[in-house]
Order: C-alpha cells, then sequence, then structure tokens
C-alpha cells in the first residue's frame, strides 16, 4: 500500500502494517510519521525497540534472525532499520523480500530510508514492502502547499492562521520546513498575540538570524543570491567582520585540504569543517584548481589586513568576492 502524508493517521486510526518504508529527505515529515506510527505500535503492545543502522559491512542476516528470535517473554518489538542511502544492495534486497514474504507475528519492521530514486521503485524489495505493508514517500513542500501546512500549523497552536501570517512565515523559512515549526512552536510558548497578524510578522523577523555556519552551507550548496542576503544582514547587524573571515578562510582551507588528499598529499588533517562536510566539500574541490584556491586564501589573508588597520579596502564586499567566486 503507497500512502502520503496526510492519509497515515488515518490509516493508523484504522490498522497497523506489520512494515513500514518511510522514505525521503524531509526531516521533519519523516520524524513526526516515524512518532505517529511508534504510539499506534505503542497501543498495540509493541514494548521492546532496537534500531540498526545499515553501513557497508552490515549484516542482514541480522534482519531474518531478529525476525525468527521470538521473545523470551512474548513481548512484541519494533526494528528499525536506517537505510540513508536509499540502496540496501543485492543481499539487502533479498533479506527484505524474504522477511516480507515470512511475516512474524510479533516483530513491526519500519524502515527509515534516504529518498529513493526512480529506478529502485520498481525493485522486488520495494514491491515486496508494497504490498506486505505500507510505503511513505515524503518530500518538502512548496509553495501554496507549504502555506496551507503552516496555516494548520498555527490553528493546532491556537495561533492566528490567516494566510497573510502563513505566507509571511513560510518566505523567511525559506522552504526549511523544521525551521517553520520550530518558530511556531516558539511563538506559542511565549503567547505571541494570536489577533495580530503584524506582532507574529515581527516575531518571525526577529528570529530568522543568520550566522557564519549558515553562510559556509548556502556557499557550498551554490545559493549565490542567499549568499549576498547573508552577507548583508551580517553586515546590517554589526557581525563581527572576524567571525565571517575565520568561516571563509576555514572553508577555503577545507576544500584545500579536500584537494590535496585526493592526490594523497595531506595527512592528519586539522579544519573546522572537514570531517563533517567531507561528501560537500568532495563535490565543491573538484571545482577548483589549486592556483584558485590559494588565490582565494591569498584574499582572506589581505581582508584580515583591512580588519586590523594594515590595508584599506571595503571589508564587507571583499567577503562578498571571496564568497561569490568559492559559491560554484
Amino acid at each position: 500500500m503507497d500512502l502520503n502524508v496526510q492519509q497515515l493517521k488515518d490509516h493508523l486510526a484504522s490498522a497497523l502494517a506489520p512494515v513500514y518504508l518511510v522514505s525521503g529527505d524531509e526531516p521533519l515529515q519523516i520524524e513526526e510519521s516515524l512518532t505517529k506510527i511508534r504510539a499506534k505500535a505503542r497501543e498495540q503492545g509493541y514494548v521492546e525497540r532496537q534500531v540498526l543502522y545499515v553501513e557497508r559491512s552490515f549484516d542482514w542476516s541480522q534482519v531474518t534472525e531478529k525476525s525468527s528470535n521470538m521473545s523470551l517473554f512474548g513481548d512484541k518489538k519494533i526494528l528499525e532499520l536506517r537505510l540513508p542511502g536509499g540502496k540496501p544492495g543485492t543481499a539487502g534486497g533479498k533479506a527484505l523480500q524474504q522477511y516480507c514474504e515470512h511475516l512474524p507475528d510479533d516483530m513491526l519492521l519500519i524502515i527509515q530510508s534516504g529518498k529513493i530514486e526512480k529506478a529502485t521503485l520498481k525493485s522486488k524489495w520495494v514491491q515486496a514492502i508494497s504490498q506486505a505493508g505500507v510505503f511513505m514517500r515524503i518530500w518538502p513542500l512548496t509553495g501554496t502547499d507549504l502555506v496551507r501546512w503552516v496555516q494548520v500549523r498555527l490553528k493546532s497552536e491556537q495561533l492566528l492562521d490567516d494566510r497573510q501570517t502563513a505566507e509571511y512565515i513560510a518566505s523567511r523559512v525559506e522552504g526549511n520546513m523544521l525551521a517553520a515549526a520550530q518558530e511556531i512552536e516558539k511563538m506559542a510558548l511565549l503567547a505571541i498575540d494570536d489577533d495580530n497578524s503584524d506582532s507574529n510578522k515581527a516575531w518571525v523577523s526577529s528570529q530568522n538570524k543568520y550566522n557564519v555556519f549558515d553562510l559556509v552551507d548556502t556557499i557550498l550548496n551554490g545559493q549565490r543570491n542567499k549568499v549576498i542576503k547573508i552577507l548583508g544582514q551580517l553586515q546590517r547587524e554589526s557581525f563581527a567582520p572576524n567571525l565571517v573571515l575565520w568561516g571563509l578562510a576555514e572553508l577555503v582551507r577545507a576544500v584545500i585540504y579536500t584537494s590535496t588528499q585526493k592526490r594523497g598529499q595531506s595527512k592528519g588533517v586539522q579544519n573546522a569543517f572537514y570531517y563533517n562536510k567531507r561528501n560537500q566539500l568532495g563535490v565543491h574541490a573538484n571545482k577548483f584548481n589549486r592556483e584558485q584556491l590559494y588565490t582565494l586564501l591569498m584574499k582572506c589573508g589581505q581582508v584580515d589586513q583591512m580588519i586590523k588597520g594594515r590595508a584599506t579596502g571595503d571589508v564587507w564586499q571583499s567577503f562578498t568576492d571571496v564568497a561569490l567566486k568559492l559559491a560554484r
């Protein structure tokens, strides 16, 4: 059975499937859907829960073994598989297909997967789950769908849910549903005036502040217009230029480190962004040659001299130049 997010509540009100595959790249809707499934399972006596992370060396026999091992106390259990890549591989596909063909009576299987590509939708393991249980594909909402979602969220918190307020919040969070939910929760907790649309706007505007890490993420995503927007806001707020410089310089160094590691020239890298952004940096490193990267690093050095008063120039314009050249 294929379901969307809106259908899940009605589905759980009438039944609990033995298998759920929840796929997508929108974290808020995914987590809220999983929470609803777990809550329904607890109502039906599923008291044990185990989470397994599917990595390259994952042993898929664990799934079949756990499905065949009865609980010593007869308790029902939830087995959750985290499949970030959206592809279990040949062994995993066979294991999941076999599981669906021999469903245990005392286990609920929940698979949280990254976005499943179109070609994979026709695979035997996905089809087996759709036939035995529920397959949900979740994606971020945009445009009028996002505005309607914000309105529903506002109403659930007993806040003003007029379209004007919802459109304003949706535009400020730029499609980030988690950010929208968090701001609405803050508004409710602090009892922001639910009869005044202008007060709601003022609240969201005051909370929507960027920092250096937002700037780095935006550069790596190649969002050049947003780069300009963030730098403009930081400048208006008199944000410390030395912190912006630190972020840009560390990013340039991280790209250089990534580029040299690919050639086997660097070991023991120490960098603020390297380890948790390696995938993005790997893609980014292919866009520059060595000379371009060291030119950007030299530019950062020149800005450092400007900040210290040892050189003349427009610090914030220099930030924009470096950031835009990086945001390819």
